[in-house]
């Protein structure tokens, strides 16, 4: 019954190494097709596209700033230290802190959004799990730990939450960073950019 449910559920159940020992029995699921994982996941997102680009939107905008920051510390370096125009510096300096904190401002906020609509999404998901239950044989709770179900309803939930509305936005906002940081190296510098790269290999 155990592998016919796990089937149907799309996952194979691989036995861990410490099962049968001192921490009882245990067990790590890997889905059988993690696109279509994804893409079950990603089902429940999908009532929430507009929260998500607007939250894509802030990432992308507090993304920006991140690299315009570093710009701005090399135009002062260049332009008003070296030349000892320590006057004008100031100008350069708030143009600094404002972007700083424009950086860290639209992050709470996309931080924020992205982590409401995961809630919203998870309550879905524990919903129709919980259904799900509902409808299984009695003798699938006989051959199942009552434990090990509860793990699944909210270790399992938690842990996919944490992944939306953490790991989602940080790998959007590391990609971006990476693509802004080589367009930047390559429009002020080409040269240097290929021989950074290269000397990276």
């Amino acid at each position: 019954m155990t592998q016919a449910v796990a089937q149907r559920d799309n996952y194979t159940p691989v036995h861990s190494p410490m099962q049968g020992g001192q921490w009882g029995r245990g067990r790590i699921e890997k889905p059988h097709n993690a696109r279509y994982a994804l893409t079950r996941l990603a089902n429940y997102l999908i009532p929430f596209r507009t929260g998500l680009i607007v939250v894509f939107v802030n990432v992308l905008i507090y993304t920006l700033l991140g690299l315009l920051g570093p710009y701005l510390v090399g135009v002062a370096i260049d332009q008003y230290i070296v030349p000892r125009r320590v006057a004008e510096l100031p100008k350069i300096a708030l143009l600094l802190l404002a972007t700083y904190v424009l950086n860290n401002l639209f992050q709470i906020i996309a931080g924020r959004r992205m982590a409401a609509i995961s809630q919203r999404a998870l309550q879905q998901l524990r919903q129709d799990l919980f259904s799900h239950l509902q409808h299984l044989p009695m003798h699938f709770f006989d051959r199942n730990p009552t434990g090990q179900l509860m793990s699944r309803l909210t270790n399992d939930t938690d842990a996919v939450n944490q992944a939306v509305s953490q790991n989602v936005t940080t790998l959007f906002a590391s990609v971006l960073s990476l693509v802004g940081i080589l367009i930047t190296m390559f429009t002020l510098d080409r040269w240097l950019a290929l021989a950074t790269l290269s000397k990276e290999r």
